[in-house]
């Protein structure tokens, strides 16, 4: 069993000296699909992702004003305000007050947020529909056959084609706006040639490095839990819709969730976030590191977000600008932008899980893309019940009428798929190490 003082001198040995302890299947002590710890955990994940889209979903993009007129809006900081000890306890309960619907501001069904028409609190965005076709895609692993970035493509032509999303009015067309770029990414993936229908990948958001491994891949987290190699080169090598550098940021994201399901609860909060900050500088089975006359993506972005937020002195107000300076002229969705949001978020909050999700949403834009990672990490590392069981309750709800997803039934296929992962291989072309 990895007790705190095992895993602390495990950390310490490993992935803070770069040395990537707990690389294999070897490493993590074998559980079976049903253990109720690495169950919950992965249960946490996944919860916490779909509550964080749903919770930016009705501000994401709105114009600040129109925010700040709802009732119990997120904060705006103030010049001088700290976030001390009773900051934080204020932040994570103005939390509550964010659990809202759609109506007021985002009443109509729109291709890459919510597709239904004043959509109830706990409605899923673009952001969580891209995980539930991953979810199919690793669904075909159960029979044997290991998933590659092919059994992905055709999980996405496959995934709009179900009767009970076509049956439903007006999604036709909200299908089409939303997936039109990956359709044709999709079948080029698959060997067609015929431009009408087909592209090259790398042509996707004309080459933008985006966040869209973030959005997708996080289950993989999941399926390798405590092997942060495995879960890296997994998101790499299906993130057929990540450019450039964007590939390796967001594997790397996926590498340091594997590590935070797998840290001891009880471990203090920011050695925690230390850690899966460890893990994601340090894992880099490709070597970006290594590559002449660049820095790697993975530290430039930590850093800023570390500098950003060493300069704030304490005060979110004083980060928001650092934000706002740095990506003034940045699409808020690109790979850099959540990550980093969500880092400083993090470090600023002293690795208080609940006062980062706040943070993340009351610095605007992108809300549900920064929320929906915050919300992963938050769940991987003190599983579901850090949050509210009537948020927990309405997303399970909205998943199941919306698109007949059950939430219970995806843990259980990833917990079913962790534990076939020890013995065969689950995604095709990891390494062994």
């Amino acid at each position: 069993m990895l007790t705190r003082r095992g895993f602390i001198g495990t950390a310490a040995a490993g992935w803070v000296a770069g040395d990537r302890a707990l690389t294999g299947p070897e490493a993590v002590p074998p559980v079976r699909a049903a253990d109720p710890a690495r169950v919950r955990r992965i249960r946490g994940l996944l919860l916490g992702t779909f509550i964080g889209d749903a919770l930016g979903g009705p501000i994401e993009f709105q114009p600040r004003e129109a925010v700040s007129k709802l009732e119990n809006p997120p904060k705006q900081w103030q010049p001088g305000e700290k976030l001390d000890s009773s900051a934080r306890a204020a932040a994570v309960e103005r939390l509550r007050f964010q659990w809202r619907n759609y109506t007021a501001l985002r009443p109509t069904p729109e291709p890459y947020a919510h597709w239904s028409v004043h959509a109830p609190a706990g409605t899923i965005t673009d952001d969580s529909r891209h995980k539930l076709v991953l979810l199919d895609a690793l669904r075909e692993a159960l029979g044997g056959d290991p998933v590659d970035v092919s059994t992905l493509a055709q999980a996405y032509l496959a995934w709009p084609l179900r009767p009970e999303l076509r049956a439903r009015e007006g999604w036709s067309r909200l299908r089409q706006d939303w997936l039109t770029e990956w359709w044709y990414a999709c079948r080029w993936v698959l060997g067609e040639r015929d431009l009408a229908r087909a592209r090259p990948p790398e042509r996707m958001w004309n080459g933008l490095a985006t966040c869209c491994g973030q959005m997708t891949s996080l289950p993989l987290a999941c399926v390798f839990a405590g092997a942060p190699d495995q879960a890296y080169q997994s998101a790499f090598g299906l993130g057929f819709f990540d450019n450039g550098w964007g590939r390796d940021l967001n594997a790397a994201f996926i590498a340091g969730l594997s590590v935070a399901l797998v840290l001891p609860e009880d471990m203090d909060p920011m050695s925690s976030w230390k850690s899966v900050v460890a893990a994601m500088r340090s894992t880099d089975p490709y070597g970006h590191a290594q590559i002449p006359w660049c820095q790697r993506s993975v530290e430039r972005w930590l850093g800023l977000a570390e500098r950003l937020v060493l300069e704030s002195k304490g005060e979110p107000a004083r980060l928001f600008a650092g934000l706002d300076r740095e990506f003034r002229d940045t699409v808020k969705w690109e790979a850099q932008v959540p990550l980093t949001v969500m880092a400083a978020c993090w470090e600023l909050a002293g690795g208080d899980a609940l006062t980062a999700l706040t943070l993340t949403l009351e610095w605007g834009h992108d809300t549900d893309s920064y929320a929906q990672i915050a919300g992963a990490l938050a769940g991987a590392l003190h599983g579901p019940e850090i949050f509210p069981v009537s948020w927990r309750s309405a997303v399970e709800q909205r998943l199941l009428a919306d698109y007949r997803v059950s939430l219970e039934a995806e843990v259980d296929l990833l917990a079913t798929l962790q534990t076939a992962a020890r013995t065969r291989e689950v995604v095709r072309g990891i390494a062994r190490t």
